[in-house]
């Protein structure tokens, strides 16, 4: 599929284009505008400081504000949802489509706000994420598994993905064939992807990471046969059941590194020792120090929402 860049963004065929966010780099996050026939949606939509970013490739591919018609979060985590409801402020037709468990935290995101000032700090919260801002409960659309929704000439249907979060979905594009995956098909991120094989690893973020169930999640996505899967970190990737049989493997190695972990070493330094061996098998031109840079924060993410599950686990 070809592909041209354009302002901070990729426009892919099939009326597709990736908008990166900006969260933290450039690299790092982005979400999609998906256009048919005079009629937008945006899946996911980055934090309340990428808002203008969006609004701008917007205005680029020459639609109004009142053309988008869905504003579809997959789960409800900042990086994905926090813009949602500024954004929703200057879409004045548009609908949010949210995951039964997630809706609750658009309409009312105090806690969503108040859980990640306590992790992150009030200075750095406001410079990555920015107030979160309500959105009105008659613009909210709770979906279910199967539910479809027409834009222009398409459909997008959504399956209900636990694994990463039990309050995520993933859009099936009827046009293209494609999977937006949000984080239930891990992340993949372009600076590691220069080697001999693509890199790829599940975000185990806390608190509700589901071995069992990703396992299942993946095997449902891929028997629905996609072209390729958009991810939120980051981009398209084709080749899906290549990355879909290294996810699995990550995910059982991610389960053993956390039963085995002893404590001599912090569980976070366990995974990225992981990860840097990966990257030097597949001969990925990046220096050691540069891929810490790159990972530091996922895996730090990686090792709390690790923990969190052998806690849970034991009870």
């Amino acid at each position: 599929m070809s592909m041209t860049a354009q302002r901070g963004s990729i426009v892919y065929e099939r009326g597709i284009v990736c908008i990166d966010t900006e969260l933290f780099r450039t690299g790092l996050a982005c979400c999609y505008l998906i256009v048919d026939d005079g009629e937008a949606a945006f899946v996911d939509t980055g934090t309340r400081n990428s808002v203008p970013l969006l609004m701008q490739v917007l205005a680029d591919q020459g639609l109004q504000p009142g053309q988008v018609r869905w504003v579809m979060p997959t789960h409800v985590h900042l990086d994905h949802a926090g813009g949602a409801g500024a954004l929703m402020q200057l879409l004045p037709n548009a609908r949010m489509l949210v995951h039964e468990r997630g809706a609750a935290h658009m309409i009312d995101p105090a806690k969503l706000q108040a859980g990640s000032l306590a992790v992150y700090g009030e200075q750095r919260y406001q410079a990555a994420f920015g107030s979160l801002v309500p959105v009105p409960a008659h613009r909210v659309q709770t979906v279910h598994d199967g539910d479809r929704f027409a834009l222009g000439r398409r459909e997008l249907h959504i399956v209900d993905t636990p694994g990463h979060a039990r309050h995520h979905y993933v859009v099936y594009d009827s046009a293209s064939a494609g999977l937006f995956c949000g984080d239930s098909f891990g992340v993949s991120y372009p600076e590691l992807n220069t080697g001999r094989q693509r890199f790829i690893f599940p975000p185990s973020t806390p608190v509700q990471f589901d071995p069992s169930a990703w396992h299942q999640t993946i095997e449902r996505l891929l028997a629905m046969q996609p072209e390729a899967v958009y991810l939120t970190h980051f981009g398209r990737h084709a080749h899906v059941s290549e990355l879909a049989t290294m996810l699995h493997e990550e995910i059982d190695a991610y389960v053993m590194m956390a039963e085995s972990h002893q404590g001599d070493q912090p569980l976070s330094e366990t995974l990225m020792q992981r990860s840097l061996k990966h990257l030097s098998d597949r001969q990925c031109p990046q220096s050691p120090a540069v891929i810490r840079q790159l990972l530091a924060g996922d895996m730090d993410l990686n090792a709390q929402g690790l923990l969190h599950w052998l806690q849970r686990s034991a009870h």
